[in-house]
């Protein structure tokens, strides 16, 4: 694992060096920054805002880094998410310490908001909206269904209206089925997971007249059973490379033809923090989404 050795001196130069080459879009940073700087906006006073963060650095306006999966590689990249103590608020942030996004909860609404900006953080309380999430996660009332969706198709927000595709400002970017299952003598919380598929350059499928309509099949992974064990007197998974916790929201994802190699990982390593490790062909915030489906697991 070489996470540790990454040198950004942003977010933005982070997730380039996580993404794979064939997945980025010529769109990612400057012609997207530069869009951001000359599209009309109805605030004002916010416009300028990002027109001042953009110099320094510091706007997260674009989303497309965050739902490209993460460059191919054996091991598993490192990221760590932190719970507020309330348990409504979670923060991931890389290996190495840097914020990447900020989530929280609204039980009442049966819905999580995703934002790429911290409301705790100097830098970014100017240009934090509550009412502006990149992304929306919203659950049924039973709890067992969940759908991770982008607010706004970033492939034609700038574009004239004639080239914007028709969903609407919201894209499905996974969704999640949970059920439970007994193993041994014990109650398994486990889950199965849709993702768009990936063209044939490596990129999220979309549908969307600015780009063309790319529909390959839909990605699936599913939970790995745990084993029962005995000595201790309950379910035990394997996590490699972390000191693990006990608890009910940790879990490993993989794929269906390769059950026994994991995606991802999520797994308690404090009494608010948790380590979310994950590969290709997932996303940091399709990841991100899937962890936080478990905050009601007990």
């Amino acid at each position: 694992m070489v996470f540790q050795k990454e040198e950004s001196s942003s977010m933005f130069g982070f997730l380039r060096k996580l993404i794979s080459n064939d997945n980025r879009d010529g769109k990612d940073s400057d012609d997207i920054e530069q869009g951001v700087r000359t599209q009309p906006m109805a605030d004002t006073e916010r416009a300028y805002d990002i027109a001042d963060a953009l110099e320094g650095g510091f706007a997260r306006e674009t989303t497309s880094g965050f739902q490209h999966p993460l460059r191919r590689a054996k091991s598993l990249w490192k990221f760590k998410v932190v719970r507020s103590e309330d348990k409504l608020q979670y923060r991931l942030f890389s290996g190495n310490g840097d914020f990447l996004m900020y989530a929280k909860a609204s039980l009442e609404n049966r819905q999580i908001l995703f934002f790429m900006y911290d409301p705790c953080e100097k830098q970014d309380r100017a240009l934090f909206d509550s009412a502006r999430p990149a992304f929306t996660m919203n659950f049924t009332e039973d709890k067992t269904e969940w759908q991770l969706l982008e607010e706004r198709c970033e492939y034609c927000h700038y574009a004239p209206k004639r080239f914007q595709c028709a969903c609407q400002g919201k894209r499905q970017v996974a969704y999640v089925r949970h059920s439970q299952e007994e193993v041994g003598d014990g109650l398994f919380n486990c889950m199965d997971i849709e993702c768009p598929g990936l063209g044939f350059d490596g990129r999220p499928a979309v549908t969307c007249l600015a780009v063309g309509c790319d529909m390959p099949d839909v990605q699936r992974l599913t939970t790995k059973k745990p084993q029962w064990n005995d000595d201790i007197e309950s379910l035990v998974l394997d996590f490699k490379g972390r000191k693990i916790l006990s608890s009910s929201k940790n879990f490993q994802l993989a794929l269906p033809g390769r059950p026994h190699s994991s995606v991802c990982q999520y797994g308690k390593i404090g009494t608010n923090s948790f380590g979310l490790d994950f590969k290709h062909p997932l996303s940091v915030v399709q990841a991100f989404g899937i962890s936080l489906t478990t905050l009601l697991w007990t």
